[in-house]
């Protein structure tokens, strides 16, 4: 073990070289800093869109994007495609949109949108699913259909394989995640 003097407490090893340096021989060279150069004020890194990472939209504004209900008497079967998609829904999720005024969707939960002739079989399987009570107490789950201008949302949306193959009409899903072809 070390020996202590008395009177003092025991020392680091690299104390006694801590001590020895003098403070003002700490620059002798005469080596200021140098001083970063001022190139103006920094770019907000938040402001520029991530490399890699694609913009997602979460709602479109169905003034906007031209939203419109049609009616279902309207429809016929064996009619082509048209210039818009259609989205099913119930009375009461039309309410919702027309209270929001937008849209909401989501890449895990996209919108779902057919050519005009997948409006029937989407309509005969949700009349399939709903009871088959009294029909006056369901009004709020009534089918609605909807229809947008394809040309307006055409980049946001992506093919769904499973509606198309059950289906067999394409189907597609509003993701919201812009294509880049």
């Amino acid at each position: 073990m070390a020996q202590r003097r008395k009177g003092r407490m025991a020392e680091l090893p690299f104390a006694s070289l801590m001590r020895s340096r003098k403070p003002g021989k700490a620059r002798q060279r005469g080596d200021a800093p140098s001083a970063a150069p001022v190139a103006g004020p920094q770019p907000d890194l938040f402001a520029a869109p991530l490399p890699g990472i694609a913009h997602a939209l979460t709602y479109l504004d169905t003034v906007a994007i031209g939203l419109t209900r049609v009616d279902v008497r309207h429809l016929r079967a064996g009619e082509g495609a048209d210039a818009y998609l259609y989205h099913v829904t119930t009375q009461a999720d039309l309410e919702t949109i027309q209270a929001r005024g937008t849209i909401v969707f989501s890449p895990r939960a996209p919108l779902v949108l057919t050519e005009r002739p997948g409006v029937p079989p989407w309509l005969a399987n949700m009349m399939e699913i709903m009871e088959s009570d009294d029909p006056a107490g369901h009004i709020a789950d009534m089918p609605v259909v909807l229809r947008v201008k394809r040309f307006v949302i055409d980049e946001l949306l992506e093919h769904d394989p499973d509606r198309t193959r059950r289906y067999g009409v394409s189907f597609f899903l509003l993701t919201g995640i812009a294509r880049s072809e």
